[in-house]
């Protein structure tokens, strides 16, 4: 009896957008029975994001930890034990594991999952190595193949992905429009234009609820600015079902984000019904955001997303259709269940995608990172060396 292929997948153990895809492929496809799945969380020791709280459905889960004072060989090589040598797929968008793999000579077949332009130039720097990219917006999916079409012809994708949905429970408030913000609390998601936002609207006269639904680094900003206002609340669930039981009281999703892929924040307001007001960006929010449900707006552009709540704030009725059209939307092209099945579809036809490599990326490493200098006095050194630049840094802070 011929035993189950593996497929690997690799993310970072934080919260955000890249663990909620991997979270919903995994956890939403019939097709993995077919397979050995094996998830890697990969966590760096000194980052602080908070960790990913969803657990996924898998025959093996790993937590797999490292220093960046460390020689990445020895990291490298404890990671490319956790492959193993069965045929199969690696799954990820992790620049760790594809030099892994490229240096260890994996046999299993390397899938790339593009989720905004970074991933994009990392595929184009390992492009030589890379058997599969698969993006889950259509203009990704085109950048990687315009950027070597001999290579990726036949092996570049456009995949949509979603969310599972949950049973709507509550009717659309009457009163104050309800407007939500779910995404990272960090500059890129521009969170702080939020208060930008209501003070031209109260300029107007027009008295909105706000949520705010997220972790992040400017928390302490957002509680600062929004400390005379009784309008607003902050939430951090750590489990989707809870994100999606807040989502679901909402009129409309605000988000003056200017980095995105495909937000699975966007997705996860189709699936409950919330109308989207967006920055106009490249990418999956063109491929999903049209007049039917929502509105794109010029990038950074505040007067134009208050001029945008206003007018859903003054029709009801289109808010209301908007709503609609946005479940319909979900339910036609966003059922995770369906759109899991085909990423699966994918990974387990590994061996017809598994190319022989001609010109193998040749990774160029510091002298610190090969096998010959000892993991100690590689990481030794590094150490001493980012002590002395935060010593020379608090030194010139107080100068």
């Amino acid at each position: 009896m011929r035993s189950k292929p593996e497929l690997i997948f690799t993310l970072p153990n934080v919260m955000g957008g890249v663990s909620s895809f991997n979270y919903n492929i995994i956890n939403n496809s019939e097709l993995k029975k077919s397979a050995y799945l094996r998830v890697i969380l990969i966590k760096e020791l000194s980052d602080k994001r908070p960790v990913f709280q969803d657990e996924f459905i898998a025959d093996e889960i790993i937590y797999f930890e490292y220093s960046k004072y460390e020689n990445k060989y020895y990291v490298q090589k404890r990671l490319n034990k956790l492959f193993g040598t069965k045929n199969g797929s690696i799954i990820t968008d992790n620049d760790l594991t594809i030099s892994t793999a490229i240096r260890f000579k994996s046999n299993k077949t390397l899938f790339h999952i593009i989720h905004d332009f970074f991933y994009v130039k990392q595929n184009i720097y390992y492009a030589d190595n890379i058997d599969v990219a698969i993006a889950h917006s259509s203009f990704f999916s085109d950048c990687i193949l315009s950027s070597d079409p001999n290579s990726f012809n036949g092996r570049c994708f456009y995949l949509p992905y979603g969310v599972a949905s949950i049973e709507i429970k509550y009717k659309k408030n009457k009163g104050n429009l309800n407007l939500v913000f779910l995404g990272r609390l960090d500059h890129g998601k521009g969170v702080l234009s939020l208060k930008i936002i209501d003070n031209i609207l109260k300029k107007r006269g027009i008295k909105v609820n706000w949520v705010v639904i997220g972790k992040g680094p400017l928390k302490n900003n957002l509680l600062q600015q929004w400390m005379d206002n009784d309008n607003i609340n902050f939430f951090e669930p750590d489990k989707t079902n809870d994100v999606l039981e807040i989502l679901q009281k909402q009129d409309l999703f605000i988000f003056p984000t200017t980095f995105e892929g495909t937000p699975v924040s966007i997705i996860e307001c189709l699936s409950v019904g919330v109308g989207i007001i967006v920055n106009d960006l490249p990418g999956g929010i063109r491929d999903i955001v049209n007049e039917k449900v929502g509105f794109r707006c010029k990038i950074n552009d505040y007067t134009e997303f208050a001029d945008r709540i206003s007018y859903l704030n003054d029709n009801r009725v289109l808010l209301d259709e908007m709503n609609k059209n946005c479940l319909e939307l979900f339910n036609k092209f966003y059922q995770i269940k369906h759109n899991a099945d085909k990423y699966f579809e994918l990974f387990l036809n590994f061996e017809n995608f598994k190319r022989q490599v001609v010109n193998a990326k040749k990774i160029k490493y510091s002298f610190f990172d090969n096998p010959f200098v000892p993991n100690l006095i590689t990481k030794t050194l590094r150490f001493i060396k980012n002590e002395r630049r935060l010593s020379n840094k608090r030194l010139n802070d107080c100068i």
